[in-house]
Order: C-alpha cells, then structure tokens, then sequence
C-alpha cells in the first residue's frame, strides 16, 4: 500500500476551513501597493565613486589606514604590557599606535573639505 492510498478502514480527512485563496494578480489587474525600488549597488570604481575630488578620497584612506593601525596597535601593545609583561615589544606597539592614533586626529582636524568642492 502506497502512502497516498487511504485503507477502508481510515476515517476521512476533516475539512479544516475554506481554501486558500489565489493571492496572484491576473494580467488585466493593476498591481496594488509601492513600487519596488532598485537597491543594487551603483557601479563605482575600486577604491570609491568616480565623480568624488582624488584629494578627498586620497585623505580618506590615508585616515582609515592611519586609524586601523592605531587601533589595532594600541590595543596589541596594551595586551603585551598587560597579559605578557613584555615591556619593550608592547611598549613599541603602544607608541607606534598612539603615534598613529595621533596622526590620524590632526590630519582629520586639518582637514579642509571645503577646498575640493566647486561652490562658485
């Protein structure tokens, strides 16, 4: 006996309620609700869009890396000096990080995004 196959002796199913109804707009119904804007991703170059000033975009990854590094200095040099004890290795770290933290502050501060725009 096959599992589709009901036996003589199984009662039939209940009826659980109304069917369900077609939920798919017919080709001569207007489609309600939003239209589904485009969300895919603009083509840009590598590095970020085109149309953005070289300078710009130059100092913006300048203070990404200068930042990450910081970032990822400090904090190693800090577990050397804390978890390790090893002064000389986590005490250069800690330097070089907070020199690059530092850096990365003064040249965000003096960054002048006015320049690069035309406002003429």
């Amino acid at each position: 006996m096959l599992p589709d196959e009901r036996s003589e002796h199984e009662p039939e199913e209940p009826d659980l309620g109304p069917d369900i109804p077609n939920v798919e707009p017919e080709e001569s119904e207007p489609t309600l609700g939003p239209e589904i804007p485009d969300v895919s991703p603009p083509d840009e170059g590598f590095f970020g869009p085109g149309d953005v000033p070289k300078d710009l975009l130059s100092a913006f990854w300048k203070l990404v890396v200068l930042f990450n590094v910081g970032l990822l200095a400090t904090s190693l040099g800090a577990m050397f000096v804390l978890f390790e004890g090893r002064l000389g290795l986590g005490g250069g770290l800690l330097a070089v990080g907070l020199l690059a933290l530092a850096r990365g502050l003064y040249s965000y501060w003096t960054l002048d995004l006015e320049e690069g725009t035309d406002s003429d």
